[in-house]
């Protein structure tokens, strides 16, 4: 069998496209295994992170959680704080007590007629 120029020219042209396909496949497979590797070691990476952050934040919250036990507190200020005299009188001014901490507001709330208008002469449908 006697294959034309053109015929033989055109299973050639196959034949490498096909050869060309497998390789630049084989190629985009491996990068994309390693694009693979390179997401799973900054995954990891990112978990060891966030694992010793944790670590960092129990640790603290055990210190805090010690440091406010009442036990603790006390033996702080047992040098400074003691209960008042009989005879002592204690003195607060007026105008040191609103410096202080304040967690609400001491004068009452005002009503504002601007709040809302009811115009008691219209008609309801």
């Amino acid at each position: 069998m006697n294959l034309s120029t053109r015929a033989r020219g055109l299973l050639l042209l196959m034949i490498v496209t096909m050869i060309g396909t497998a390789v630049s496949s084989a190629f985009g497979i491996v990068w994309m295994q390693q694009q693979i590797n390179r997401t799973a070691r900054n995954c990891q990476q990112v978990e060891r992170e966030m694992e010793e952050t944790m670590r960092r934040l129990r640790y603290l919250d055990e210190r805090i959680a010690s440091i406010h036990q009442p036990v603790i507190l006390q033996g702080k200020v047992a040098g400074v704080l003691r209960p008042s005299l009989d005879t002592q009188v204690v003195w607060v001014r007026e105008q040191e007590v609103a410096t202080g901490r304040a967690y609400a507001e001491a004068a009452p709330y005002e009503v504002s007629m601007d709040l809302a208008f009811i115009d008691l002469g219209a008609e309801q449908r």
